[in-house]
């Protein structure tokens, strides 16, 4: 299933590319970003369980004026939160929502309009990312079954461009991110008879770019 989404959301990258690029003005660069996200769980009655989390990654781009497509590798804190509070419960040392950190390789796809106002370029930005987990470690132990945390999403924001030279320019972007339930927070819904629920909250990039 990993596969599949992954291959799918490459190739809307390249189709949005190739869409644009003719006549386009096209560029590419590295940064940085921040993703904190809360209400990653399972409601039940009136309980809730599940994890906020906190990621730092760095990525490259593309862009070619309408879209910008991207690939990140980030590292991520899972902190458990059960009715407000730091959870205490465990289903299995794999599934602890103590505390645990995941690696990931994420795909984000963004379409844009921009617009200049003096030395920026302002544009409002959407699209959808979809976060692979690679690993997920809980105490020192390696879950056997990484992919059930990982999840697809969709951005909506704003960024802006800052030319520092006619080549160079620096960009940050501003979006929210609504993640849809992975596979383990369905498997517990069901086990537990509740609902998953959607994870949200902000994604932050800042990246140096280059004009070709």
């Amino acid at each position: 299933m990993q596969k599949k989404v992954v291959l799918a959301l490459l190739m809307a990258a390249l189709l949005a590319g190739g869409a644009f690029a003719e006549g386009s003005s096209l560029s590419a660069g590295a940064g940085t970003l921040f993703d904190f996200s809360v209400n990653n769980g399972v409601k039940s009655g009136g309980d809730y369980l599940g994890v906020q989390t906190l990621t730092l990654g760095f990525f490259g781009f593309f862009d070619a004026t309408y879209a910008e497509a991207d690939i990140s590798f980030a590292y991520g804190r899972l902190k458990g939160v059960a009715n407000g509070k730091g959870a205490s419960y465990t289903a299995t040392e794999s599934e602890s929502f103590l505390d645990s950190r995941v690696m990931q390789l994420g795909i984000t796809l963004l379409g844009k309009y921009p617009f200049e106002v003096g030395d920026f370029t302002l544009f409002p930005l959407l699209g959808f990312n979809y976060n692979m987990i690679l690993s997920h470690t809980v105490a020192g132990r390696r879950d056997p079954e990484p992919g059930r945390w990982s999840q697809l999403g969709l951005l909506v924001g704003a960024g802006g461009d800052f030319d520092l030279t006619d080549n160079l320019y620096l960009r940050g972007e501003g979006l929210f991110h609504l993640r849809f339930p992975p596979t383990v927070w369905k498997d517990m819904a069901a086990y537990m008879g509740g609902s998953a629920t959607l994870g949200m909250g902000p994604r932050m990039k800042l990246a140096v770019g280059y004009r070709f």
